[in-house]
């Protein structure tokens, strides 16, 4: 009983998948959705972080401590901290300079950036026309291509659309105050200590007072960019993954942000950055009771890894 066997040409087209052509505005896309999840994910740690200084509003230093200390529960492990923190913010910082990189290389081969983003949509249309000689005859026909592109919105330009002015400027200059601001409180500590368990709201008194003007200075600074920069682009990470995750609901995701949502959204920065400024004058000793500084000598130790000598005393 003879077998008959499939041909060749069979094997060859279904062991063929089609082609995954990567593209630039394909991998500016991409880009884009690395860049909002690390920032999702990197603000669940700040809302656990920001909430220590903020509390001490209503039970001092004491409750701040608290505070930190359960914190550290879920962003001060082997495991999560390298995701949730460090990764997530290195991926975010990453995935825009990458952006920054792109767009300028795009600038430079004069294309137009709506394209990085936005749908493309190309028609194509073909004229033929008859070359006659003089009794009529068609000597040959001449077919002319013309291609039409338009480029209109997607779900990722109208979220970039609503971004407050100066987004992206203020978040490069985050760069270097918060990894001097993780340094300085994370890993010089646990570099010096062993372990920064051992720091708590005292470690940031001790700075206050002893440096006043450039303790309050830099973290204020750090506090009022990083609400600007969030309050920001919240709004935008949920419309850009609500439109990445759920693909049917993209044409209705709202394009620019009014005004009174532009308006809101700088209320809720004002409003930040007075609580968590209140709260750093608390864990001052500005207000309420004097914090004490039990391990004063072993925090001078850490700080002279960065300050002056002449300013440990």
């Amino acid at each position: 009983m003879s077998q008959s066997k499939p041909s060749s040409n069979e094997n060859e087209s279904s062991g063929n998948g089609s082609p995954v052509r990567i593209t630039v505005p394909k991998v500016y896309v991409c880009l884009t959705i690395i860049q909002t999840g690390t920032a999702v994910v990197f603000g669940t740690f700040l809302a656990t972080h920001l909430s220590a200084p903020a509390l001490s509003l209503v039970g001092g230093i004491d409750l701040t401590n608290r505070t930190i200390v359960f914190g550290r529960v879920y962003y001060q492990n082997k495991f999560l901290e390298p995701l949730v923190v460090f990764g997530a913010l290195i991926g975010h910082v990453g995935a825009g300079i990458a952006k920054r990189c792109i767009k300028i290389y795009w600038k430079y081969k004069k294309q137009d950036e709506r394209k990085l983003a936005g749908t493309v949509h190309e028609k194509v249309e073909k004229t033929t026309t008859d070359e006659k000689d003089n009794q009529g005859n068609v000597l040959r026909q001449k077919i002319t291509t013309k291609t039409t592109t338009t480029v209109t919105g997607s779900y990722i330009t109208r979220a970039l659309s609503s971004l407050l002015p100066n987004h992206h400027t203020i978040g490069y200059i985050l760069i270097p105050v918060v990894f001097g601001h993780a340094y300085i409180n994370r890993i010089l500590p646990k570099r010096c200590l062993g372990d920064s368990s051992l720091i708590n709201a005292t470690y940031v008194t001790l700075s206050l007072r002893n440096w006043p003007r450039s303790s309050y200075l830099a973290l204020t600074a750090l506090i009022g960019l990083t609400a600007y920069h969030i309050t920001s682009g919240a709004p935008v990470a949920y419309r850009v993954l609500r439109g990445f995750l759920f693909k049917k609901n993209r044409e209705k995701l709202q394009a620019e942000a009014t005004k009174k949502d532009r308006v809101l959204r700088h209320g809720i920065a004002a409003v930040s950055v007075g609580l968590l400024t209140a709260g750093l004058l608390v864990i001052g000793g500005k207000f309420g009771k004097d914090p004490r500084i039990p391990l004063r000598t072993e925090y001078l130790k850490v700080y002279g890894q960065v300050y002056p000598q002449s300013w440990i005393r």
